[in-house]
């Protein structure tokens, strides 16, 4: 598997044993959706796995990426792939579950609000995505612009909302559904 555009294009990312990577063609299409997002980004790979989506972020253009995973095997490769593709200095791991990862991100003193966060957990874990994108907004990792990206099971419909997090936009590729959510902080009674 390879990195598509930017100034890591045509890297290569080696993929961990087991996980199941966003296809190139998929890649490119989220890509082409949040381009507008992506210059100088703060981004959060929450679900981080092999890294493809949050190098590709980077090497497109996005200031920072914090990746989380759990898995240690996946951190091992997650790392080599960061290192492989010369972007440590643009990076930063957190080998945690998320919710703890959440946790310790909202508790540094230069706590980011993340411009494009992605999730993208094992698609049988369908609560996760309510979980996460609750707790994003509960410890202010995200504000109005900011973006969440959901790579999902088509099948396993995700809510129009969550909080102040609003669906504005569904793909369909193959059996893989994508959903971008913004941030809306206006006021419903004006």
């Amino acid at each position: 598997m390879k990195i598509t555009s930017g100034k890591y294009k045509y890297r290569n990312i080696e993929v961990p044993r087991g996980i199941r990577p966003t296809t190139e063609k998929v890649r490119e299409a989220i890509f082409s959706m949040i381009m507008q997002w992506l210059p100088e980004a703060e981004v959060l790979d929450l679900f981080a796995g092999s890294g493809a989506m949050g190098i590709e972020a980077l090497s497109r253009g996005a200031a920072r990426c914090t990746f989380v995973e759990a898995n240690r095997q996946n951190q091992r490769v997650l790392i080599s792939n960061i290192s492989n593709c010369g972007a440590g200095e643009e990076a930063v791991v957190i080998g945690r579950g998320f919710e703890a990862a959440l946790n310790e991100i909202a508790g540094r003193k230069d706590q980011p609000v993340f411009d494009i966060v992605i999730l993208d957990p094992p698609y049988e874990k369908t609560d996760y995505y309510d979980t996460a994108m609750i707790k994003l907004q509960e410890l202010g990792l995200v504000d109005e612009g900011s973006v969440v990206v959901c790579e999902h099971l088509y099948d396993n419909k995700l809510f129009d909302t969550y909080g102040k997090l609003s669906k504005f936009r569904e793909k369909k590729y193959g059996s893989i559904g994508v959903d971008l959510f913004l941030v809306d902080n206006r006021d419903p009674f004006c």
